[in-house]
């Protein structure tokens, strides 16, 4: 019996949430624009992990949608901003009104994910997430490359503490 567990990746665009599903499904195509949601399944010993994959021009829309739910619809949303983008990571904390303002529980596990660390090491500074993290009531924040890190990194970011 396996155990089902649905994740969703918010984020605007660009900031690295279907290379982020790719690596973790092991896919080595080179990820095209979203545009529309994507749905991968993922199987892990005992789990089924469903991962909807939100395009950034669409990632309001979508989270209007979910906050008309008041139960929560997904175990776990996983918040994505590319850290060299202050833009982004205020984007995380305006898409987490919608929700405050609707009242809605979308979720059990909030995450924030900090992606393109690769690139803020070339560039010399990164954004840290943890004003927002602590504003929102994040469960975890992690910074990653999702181009670089191993998958077991990723992973570990999907799985949480299940």
């Amino acid at each position: 019996m396996a155990f089902r567990r649905v994740v969703a990746l918010l984020g605007v665009g660009g900031v690295g949430k279907t290379t982020f599903a790719y690596r973790l499904l092991g896919l080595s195509d080179v990820p095209v624009i979203t545009l529309r949601p994507s749905y991968y399944r993922l199987y892990i010993g005992n789990y089924e992990y469903d991962i909807l994959d939100v395009p950034g021009q669409l990632v309001y829309e979508v989270a209007l949608k979910f906050a008309s739910f008041k139960v929560s619809i997904v175990n776990r949303l996983i918040y994505m901003y590319d850290v060299t983008n202050y833009e982004s990571l205020h984007a995380i904390a305006e898409l987490h009104s919608i929700f405050i303002e609707r009242k809605s529980s979308i979720s059990e596990e909030v995450v924030i994910v900090g992606n393109k660390r690769d690139l803020a090491e070339e560039v010399g500074f990164y954004i840290e997430a943890d004003e927002i993290a602590s504003s929102i009531g994040a469960d975890e924040v992690y910074y990653i490359s999702a181009v670089k890190d191993p998958p077991e990194v990723l992973m570990k970011i999907l799985r949480g503490v299940n």
